[in-house]
């Protein structure tokens, strides 16, 4: 009679072993019975979970590349905007140098002529404006270029 039980009961049991899903077969869930990781093993579920997280991984993997990727992009750029300024501040200041030197020659040569003189105080003083001013790298530059333009003109009236 017990071996008779037994069959009838075999179907269940094997049905409730078969019932387990991809989450109870976690291998790290010690609350599930013997059944159910005999279930888990058979049914295919523990391989469909390392599948699954393999699978998960793989995608992690790829954004991470992706993301190192943009961050080398972005890393690249701010190296070339850096290397742009430092560019344009070695401009500004070889431009700030050669005015400073072309202002004291055309101090040297105006001796004696109180026009010219007061024309080329009057540049240096809005060099040093400039010079001290809080504006702009670009701005800068534009009254650099003004000043210069005026030096120019100075030394093509002394004929320089």
């Amino acid at each position: 009679m017990k071996k008779r039980y037994l069959l009838l009961l075999s179907p269940l049991v094997f049905l409730a072993g078969c019932s387990t899903t991809l989450e109870q077969c976690d291998p790290k869930n010690t609350d599930i019975g013997i059944m159910d990781k005999i279930s888990c093993n058979y049914s295919g579920n523990y391989q469909a979970r390392v599948d699954h997280k393999q699978q998960i991984l793989e995608n992690e993997k790829r954004a991470n590349q992706q993301f190192k990727e943009i961050y080398a992009a972005i890393e690249k750029q701010k190296n070339d905007s850096a290397l742009s300024i430092k560019q344009k501040q070695a401009q500004q200041q070889k431009l700030k140098t050669d005015l400073t030197k072309l202002t004291n020659e055309i101090k040297q040569k105006a001796k004696g002529r109180n026009d010219l003189q007061a024309q080329v105080a009057d540049i240096e003083q809005q060099l040093k404006k400039v010079n001290s001013s809080s504006s702009s790298e670009l701005e800068k530059k534009v009254e650099l270029d003004k000043l210069n333009k005026k030096l120019q003109q100075l030394q093509k009236a002394l004929n320089i």
